[in-house]
């Protein structure tokens, strides 16, 4: 449903198209690409990988910065935005072929 997501791990790309409009009925927003990254997801076994879908919702000071320090560190190319707490962050991922239970995911930050 996401494939297009795929576009994001061009560098290229994302200069092109940093921003990402995302409507609901109640709003429209637009987020900046904070990053971009391959993941998977992981057996509970492998607790020191950075499973980027554990950080959900409302986070404290400490989770966020776990997982703002998880998203740059793994990300594919530096787009210089970087978030603050406080600030609202959207998370979109895709299947991917790279690895089994592969993920393709890209983080933006709300700007609008």
């Amino acid at each position: 449903m996401f494939a297009d997501l795929l576009e994001y791990a061009s560098e290229d790309f994302c200069k092109s198209h940093p921003i990402i409009c995302f409507n609901t009925l109640a709003e429209e927003s637009e987020y900046e690409v904070v990053s971009a990254f391959y993941s998977q997801v992981y057996a509970v076994e492998e607790p020191s990988s950075f499973c980027y879908y554990n950080y959900g919702g409302q986070l404290d000071l400490d989770a966020f910065t776990q997982y703002v320090d998880g998203v740059l560190t793994a990300s594919l190319y530096d787009t210089g935005v970087i978030p603050s707490y406080g600030d609202r962050l959207i998370t979109l991922s895709t299947c991917s072929h790279h690895t089994g239970d592969g993920r393709f995911v890209v983080v933006a930050i709300k700007v609008i």
